[in-house]
């Protein structure tokens, strides 16, 4: 689907009835917002938190009560009309937390969260090399990039320009059991290469990006100086994201020399810097360039 949000729902988040969620997640690192076709997300140690949508004279929320366990305490009404239903909420919120810490989203999309925050809004965020435009793209039905990102390298000419950049994919899995199997690391590369492979969708992806970049710029969440204007016509970069893998596991050696062919892709394997979830180009490394310098790790 589409991503972006209408001029009157931005009004809202900026200024008008909706303004205190946005500052709430600009105070609160531990949410992340997310924009869509026209709602948000608002995401919680990689859960939906909550959700808000445009109704007719205003906005409604929601969340999933899935997370409680039984009996499920009295919520607050959806609709956002106004600011008591806002504060009601708001007031709601460490309830809600506390609930979705019981229930434990996962911890793949936990990390999927905290590169965001590291790379968009955290202490390094000035320094790292790449600003994650969105998480849980869409391409199929049960199939998603993790995240998607600009890389902006933070060298002083490169960071001025505001076109020229490339795209970016990335793929986050949690241990070795997430590399195998249909939605492992061999069928992600050929997900990724069928999405690109079929005409217009690279193109119709970065149009997106623009948008949503953009707009999170504008709303304070990406501590980025200047708007993106454009993406190099560079082959977008595949980046896997491979956190708390086994050394003593040969799975990982054994997936990285039989990998598939990716013609539309090129990949990369994403290191920390020491260690960290902050993405700097000498820590992102091409397969060769990993097996090299983390032969013992893999």
């Amino acid at each position: 689907m589409p991503r972006g949000l209408s001029n009157t729902f931005m009004a809202a988040l900026k200024t008008g009835v909706l303004a205190p969620l946005l500052d709430l997640v600009k105070a609160d690192r531990t949410l992340c917002l997310e924009i869509r076709d026209d709602y948000l997300n608002i995401y919680y140690r990689g859960g939906n938190l909550m959700r808000i949508s445009p109704t007719n004279g205003g906005y409604s929320a929601f969340f999933d009560t899935k997370y409680f366990a039984t009996p499920v305490p009295s919520m607050p009404e959806a609709p956002l009309l106004n600011a008591a239903h806002v504060a009601a909420w708001l007031a709601a919120l460490p309830v809600l937390k506390q609930a979705m810490d019981i229930w434990q989203p996962g911890e793949e999309r936990e990390v999927q969260q905290i590169i965001v925050r590291d790379n968009n809004v955290g202490g390094i965020a000035n320094s790292t090399d790449y600003y994650i435009c969105d998480i849980e793209f869409t391409i199929a039905k049960r199939k998603r990039f993790d995240f998607v990102a600009v890389h902006w390298p933070s060298k002083g000419d490169v960071r001025k320009r505001q076109d020229g950049h490339r795209l970016v994919v990335g793929e986050v899995k949690f241990g070795d059991g997430a590399l195998k199997g249909k939605s492992g690391l061999h069928g992600h590369i050929d997900d990724v290469n069928a999405y690109f492979a079929l005409p217009g969708n690279l193109a119709a992806i970065k149009e997106q990006m623009l948008c949503v970049f953009n707009q999170k710029r504008e709303l304070g969440l990406v501590e980025s100086k200047k708007n993106l204007t454009g993406f190099s016509d560079e082959p977008p970069i595949l980046l896997l994201v491979l956190a708390n893998h086994d050394p003593e596991s040969t799975l990982l050696r054994g997936l990285l020399g039989s990998l598939p062919p990716s013609p539309h892709a090129e990949l990369r394997i994403a290191t920390g810097s020491l260690i960290g979830y902050g993405l700097y180009d000498p820590a992102i490394l091409t397969i060769d360039e990993a097996r090299v310098r983390l032969g013992a790790c893999i």
